[in-house]
């Protein structure tokens, strides 16, 4: 048996992410792996100087929150992570006896989650010269269509 490197694993995770996504089917399953893979991703960025897409999300939003709160102060780091994570984590985790439904767009979900992985493929493209998929150029092209 030989040892696959995790940033192989996180590579195939998108690829099938993109393919569900793609497909128009499995947006919860597409959702999940892409989360995986984001995860992944994003060790390899911070372990390679860089800021993951996560955090430049979580941080951005945590400004913006200033702006929507009445006493001008900002949503904390960490309630900021639960809520960008909350789709994800909703439907993994059964919080309780009354916890027995998701309610969110899947497909807007995994499309948020899949844009965040590819940031950080993107991020570490050149330094592990990862290849340009097929997947990830008909999602970059689907995007600009679809804006």
């Amino acid at each position: 048996m030989s040892a696959t490197t995790k940033l192989e694993v996180a590579s195939e995770l998108l690829t099938e992410a993109l393919r569900l996504y793609l497909a128009r089917r499995a947006y919860f399953a597409s959702l999940h792996l892409a989360g995986a893979a984001e995860e992944i991703l994003g060790v390899y960025v911070k372990a390679n100087g860089g800021v993951c897409a996560f955090d430049s999300t979580k941080d951005v939003a945590v400004l913006f929150s200033r702006l929507f709160r009445a006493d001008g102060s900002e949503h904390s780091s960490r309630d900021m992570a639960d809520l960008i994570n909350d789709a994800k984590n909703s439907t993994k985790h059964k919080r309780g006896k009354g916890d027995n439904d998701v309610n969110f767009d899947p497909r807007a979900e995994a499309f948020d989650v899949l844009d965040r992985a590819i940031d950080n493929y993107y991020r570490l493209q050149s330094k592990f010269n990862l290849p340009e998929t097929e997947e990830l150029i008909r999602f970059n092209n689907d995007r600009k269509v679809n804006r």
